[in-house]
């Protein structure tokens, strides 16, 4: 999975992989969809699966690391991808 890598989810939408984060030997993504930039799901992806998070904490966590990880990159990535 690479940043940009657009999925198609089971209800059809299309999704852009904004940022990508490991914890332990869980990967996470944070997906944007590709219309509305604003609707966006967290998620494990493992086995070519993904699932959304729905653990408050876990989900905390995960926030504050995708901040991190997109300070810089966010508008480069919405210009080139939304």
């Amino acid at each position: 999975m690479e940043q940009g890598e657009i999925l198609t989810l089971e209800d059809g939408e299309k999704y852009v992989v904004v940022s990508m984060v490991t914890i332990g030997s869980s990967q996470y993504l944070y997906l944007a969809n590709r219309k509305d930039y604003k609707k966006y799901l967290i998620c494990e992806y493992y086995d070519d699966e993904v699932e959304e998070v729905d653990n408050p904490d876990l989900l905390e966590t995960l926030l504050v690391k995708f901040n991190e990880d997109l300070k810089e990159s966010l508008p480069k990535i919405i210009e080139k991808y939304f």
